[in-house]
């Protein structure tokens, strides 16, 4: 007996790392922002973790190799991995690399069971993918559920240390039973619910899917709004938007016929972009928004090659356009594609389309009544909107407010365009609330350095400055010794002692900060570290100079200047 709707979902557990990788025996870890963003299974044996910081899983892993984030490689990697999958399986959704999401009912059937089926795609994606990498296949009647399900499996896969795979299958029309017990914060790991969000659920004491399954959807939409449906529908094991019917564009909108054979991308991406523009605007002006949409390619002998897109918050036009322009350029420059690139080589594309597989309600923000965007902001996003559609949505970044202690954790880089679509470029989201406890106090430093400058901070007698247990410094601050220039300190103002995540022993960090006015006593050189992102300097021109300085691990560094 088979549920009417049956989703599967594949997992490369920490894929861009494993891609990023040069040698398959060292551990590897790839940074973004200072934050680890993914490991190898060499680096989590030494307890290297997602969203450490850098200095820290140096310091367990020594020999680690740290590797920039670099989303086109891992793109153009995964797409192997997804022509692979799609000889078994004739439709697949490519949310982003290392997850690949299908409809499990057709192949489950014709492959004797969902186990069976999971076993066959991965033993054949062996021959493809690193001997290290960690595949999970989860299968549910829900896209949350095959999500964590999947998760799971990929975590039994690490934990056995062997190369046995198990794929985690939740019975058919029992996945509300399943996720009930789920703990309330696979929402934003898996539904990207904002991690305020889930925080407040834990205080009012809705630990578990089961909780916030017991409230009704009016007592969730009366705290949370739009969002509070939105919970309710995810804890039960529904889907997380409503469906709308909405009368399906015409043909101009969706389709784009070529006079003449064409094999210059450029002119294929031109046309999705002039298509995908109307696309969007159809369905703006419906109150609703496409959320899966199929992209076909059609060659002059017939042939044609499709994907299936999906976007959470709903696919906009430089959305599709992304999307048209990853399945396109992996078909032309994939070494498993010779003969895919040869044909449109010699038969050219004479058709493009844009499907619509899944339209739900449109929940923008709400305008405001007085204020609200102006030209100007109008004009940025139209601008923002041509970069991203001209050099990828991850070459174009906003700062987002996030909160916290650390001068380099209080705003995150994110891709303007899921700015653009989730609507948190609206200064609704500015932090108008409180300041962190334990955060600096204003004026805020002018320059921060992304990774520290090595510093020597010494008393009256020329000794390094220390402090105790109790958060007292040794002595005064004297001298300070930046490469092979001195400063004598002036004034300064501290010890601010800092603890966070005391009670767990992967991301636990104590440090101490100090603020102080310095005045240049002689310099031979600049001072000069060299970063991920090229080379910091601190000016030795200057005569006078406020730092802030910290101690961590012993080691004395300048975290930033103040003009």
């Amino acid at each position: 007996m088979f549920a009417s709707r049956r989703l599967a979902v594949l997992q490369c557990l920490d894929w861009s790392a494993v891609v990023a990788a040069k040698s398959s025996n060292k551990p590897c870890a790839v940074v973004h922002a200072q934050r680890v963003i993914s490991r190898t299974p060499g680096a989590m044996r030494y307890g290297v973790q997602v969203g450490m910081r850098r200095r820290h899983a140096q310091a367990l892993c020594p020999d680690i190799e740290i590797v920039a984030h670099q989303p086109n490689r891992d793109r153009n990697a995964f797409d192997a991995v997804v022509r692979k999958v799609n000889e078994l399986v004739p439709l697949i959704e490519v949310s982003e690399p290392g997850l690949i999401v299908f409809a499990a009912r057709g192949p489950s059937r014709y492959m004797g069971g969902d186990e069976m089926m999971a076993s066959k795609i991965v033993e054949a994606l062996k021959t493809l993918v690193a001997s290290e990498l960690l595949i999970g296949v989860g299968v549910a009647d829900s896209r949350l559920a095959a999500h964590i399900a999947a998760s799971a499996s990929a975590s039994n896969s690490a934990s056995s240390n062997s190369n046995l795979f198990a794929p985690y299958v939740v019975e058919p029309n029992k996945t509300s039973e399943w996720l009930a017990p789920q703990s309330v914060r696979v929402l934003s790991e898996f539904a990207n619910v904002n991690r305020e969000t889930v925080s407040l659920l834990e205080r009012l004491g809705l630990n578990t899917l089961r909780d916030v399954c017991a409230l009704s959807e009016s007592v969730l939409a009366g705290r949370f709004g739009e969002l509070g449906f939105e919970l309710h529908r995810l804890a039960r094991g529904d889907e997380q938007h409503q469906l709308v019917v909405v009368a399906p564009p015409p043909e101009h909108l969706c389709v784009e016929k070529f006079d003449q054979p064409v094999s210059d991308q450029q002119i294929v991406i031109n046309s999705v972009q002039r298509m995908a523009s109307a696309f969007t605007e159809y369905f703006s002006v419906n109150g609703a928004v496409c959320v899966r949409i199929v992209i076909a390619f059609e060659l002059e002998n017939g042939k044609r090659f499709e994907r299936l897109w999906y976007r959470q918050q709903g696919l906009t036009a430089s959305a599709i356009v992304e999307s048209a322009k990853w399945q396109l350029e992996a078909s032309l420059t994939s070494k498993f594609a010779s003969e895919l690139a040869s044909e449109l080589a010699s038969n050219g594309l004479v058709r493009v389309q844009l499907i619509a597989d899944e339209v739900r309600v449109d929940t923008a923000r709400q305008l405001k009544l007085w204020g609200g965007s102006t030209q100007t902001d109008e004009t940025a996003t139209q601008a923002i909107g041509r970069l991203s559609e001209l050099l990828g949505s991850a070459a174009v970044q906003v700062f987002k407010w996030q909160g916290g202690r650390d001068l380099l954790d209080s705003y995150q880089l994110v891709s303007a365009t899921h700015t653009q679509t989730i609507g948190s470029s609206d200064n609704t989201e500015q932090p108008a609330v409180s300041k962190w406890r334990g955060a600096l106090p204003t004026p805020s430093p002018s320059v921060v350095y992304p990774e520290p400058v090595q510093a020597q901070i010494n008393d009256q007698f020329g000794k390094l400055l220390s402090v105790s247990a109790r958060h007292e410094l040794s002595a005064s601050p004297v001298t300070v010794i930046i490469g092979a220039t001195h400063y004598k300190v002036n004034s300064w103002a501290g010890p601010w002692p800092v603890e966070e995540h005391w009670w767990d022993i992967a991301r636990n960090r104590r440090l101490v900060r100090l603020q102080l006015v310095c005045e240049k006593i002689q310099s031979k050189k600049t001072a000069t570290e060299n970063t991920a992102t090229g080379k910091v300097s601190i000016d030795s021109a200057a005569q006078v100079l406020a730092m802030l300085v910290i101690l961590e691990h012993g080691e004395w560094t300048v975290a930033a200047i103040y003009n």
